[in-house]
């Protein structure tokens, strides 16, 4: 073995396992932005700069704050040729001790921001933005494990929603009351608006959620939801039920989906699956 080798062999070895889920995510998303159309992407681009920033004002009491330098640094690594670069600072700061809730709600809010008035005024393109905003949103999955649970139910809960716009609600209240029937601790929720299911959903942020579409016209508003869920909620597990999947299913793998389920059947044993793994006690 080559002195290079080695020494690449040992960084990799030094390398926190975010890192490894930030690659996977940052190619999902990467090539989700290649095969949507360019308005999916502007919204998908949209939809994290606008959830991302707002948390800044409602945290102000998170005490880790950086400075209009490091957030300019962030923004560049964010946009350029080294597709690891903002990983890397964000890496840095976990290991100086940061907590990933000052991270998260602090530098990665005031960068979203940045990015948001660098789109506006034309000092980013439209194609540095996707890429930035791609970058950022795969930083947070990649980190998702390191917030703390929320308190966890001895009895089986769940969320079961139909994406905004979906004329099509009796699959999943007959989802829900089978569920209910299977012991389960159902919460419904039909006929919101975006911003009032992620609120709603807030409220039980560790939560199993199955959110409900029939078919290639809901993926827009699919998404969209997906993309606020995993940044106001990180830690919720999502999964995607629905018939006639099959000409979305390239789509719905490249969301960072907890599990898509085309059946009734494989929803069950999906959701007991993450039940027993992540939220029974």
């Amino acid at each position: 073995m080559s002195g290079d080798e080695k020494i690449s062999d040992a960084y990799a070895a030094e390398e926190p396992p975010e890192i490894d889920t930030y690659r996977r995510s940052e190619a999902s998303i990467r090539r989700l932005n290649e095969i949507l159309p360019e308005d999916l992407v502007v919204n998908f681009a949209r939809e994290v700069i606008l959830r991302v920033a707002s948390k800044e004002e409602a945290l102000e009491h998170v005490p880790h704050a950086a400075s209009q330098e490091d957030i300019k640094k962030l923004c560049h690594a964010l946009v350029s040729d080294d597709e690891t670069a903002a990983a890397g600072i964000i890496s840095d700061l976990r290991a100086e001790g940061v907590k990933p809730e000052e991270i998260y709600l602090k530098q990665l809010a005031a960068a979203a921001r940045m990015l948001g008035d660098m789109w506006v005024s034309d000092e980013l393109t439209f194609v540095e933005v996707t890429i930035g905003t791609g970058r950022m949103f795969a930083i947070m999955r990649s980190i998702r494990h390191l917030f703390e649970p929320s308190v966890q139910s001895r009895e089986k809960t769940a969320i079961f929603a139909a994406v905004p716009g979906e004329d099509h609600t009796l699959g999943v209240r007959m989802a829900a009351d089978i569920f209910r029937r299977d012991g389960w601790d159902i919460a419904l929720k039909v006929g919101l608006s975006h911003d009032q299911l992620v609120a709603e959903i807030e409220q039980q942020p560790g939560s199993i959620v199955g959110l409900s579409i029939s078919g290639e016209h809901s993926i827009e508003a699919l998404s969209r939801l997906v993309v606020a869920l995993h940044i106001s909620c990180p830690r919720a597990m999502l999964v995607v039920n629905g018939s006639n999947l099959e000409e979305v299913q390239p789509i719905l793998k490249l969301m960072g989906l907890d599990g898509i389920a085309s059946t009734l059947e494989e929803a069950q044993e999906q959701l007991q699956t993450l039940w027993d793994t992540n939220m029974a006690r």
